[in-house]
């Protein structure tokens, strides 16, 4: 079992306080933010917190199955990527390499467009990005 440092917890738990409490005009780019910034940090050392849940339970994690275009192809660093642990390696590697785009309906940003090199790609909604953040702040500070 892995246990997350004090600053990986405290980390998670202040993100997902800032979740809660926001009520700004920018909340799209609080949460690619967020996003970011949670599948960062465990990445580089709590990867093994993310569970390995397959895809068929996408939806306890706030996303829609039909979000998730293509999982991408197996790699070395992401084997299983049809799981929950999978997804945040896939969002980790379009993020970091700039590979999303914003999905506008009249002017306004509703969901964003993630894409990697293993052939990955999700559009995932701003309502599905915050739970799916929320989820993972919960349980990466309850390590």
């Amino acid at each position: 079992m892995s246990y997350l440092s004090n600053f990986e917890r405290s980390f998670s738990e202040h993100t997902l306080v800032l979740l809660r409490d926001y009520s700004g005009l920018f909340d799209a780019t609080m949460l690619v933010n967020s996003l970011l910034g949670l599948i960062v940090v465990p990445q580089q050392t709590a990867l093994d917190a993310i569970p390995d849940d397959p895809f068929a339970r996408l939806s306890e994690w706030g996303i829609k199955g039909d979000s998730i275009k293509n999982a991408g192809c197996p790699r070395p660093k992401n084997l299983q990527p049809e799981t929950i642990r999978g997804l945040v390696i896939n969002l980790r590697h379009a993020v970091a390499h700039f590979r999303i785009e914003p999905v506008y309906e009249s002017d306004n940003v509703v969901a964003f467009k993630y894409q990697n090199d293993t052939g990955f790609e999700a559009v995932l909604s701003l309502v599905e990005i915050r739970l799916f953040v929320e989820k993972l702040a919960s349980h990466l500070s309850a390590q």
